[in-house]
């Protein structure tokens, strides 16, 4: 797959009816700060964000509902330490 292809937690590509979502609106949907948010997201225990312009990014609203429905520690168990291998190649 070519790097600059986005994909989802599932490693699939996002196509276009896939919807973002900004960090207030995913801190509100999870019921969490946005400060938890980025957190979360540096400890790989959710799901990455998408670089949408120079200055704004947003979350696959399907990648929070996984995350939603599984929870914090199975989502880790899950996806952790592929999230963990992406950051390190520098893949979204």
């Amino acid at each position: 797959m070519d790097l600059n292809t986005r994909v989802n937690i599932k490693g699939e590509p996002i196509s276009v009816d896939d919807e973002m979502i900004s960090a207030k609106k995913v801190a509100e949907l999870c019921g969490v700060s946005r400060p938890m948010v980025y957190k979360l997201v540096s400890d790989f225990m959710f799901p990455p964000k998408h670089k949408l312009t120079t200055t704004r990014v947003g979350w696959l609203k399907s990648d929070v509902a996984e995350w939603k429905r599984l929870g914090v520690d199975v989502f880790y168990r899950t996806y952790g330490e592929t999230l963990r291998v992406r950051a390190l190649k520098g893949v979204a």
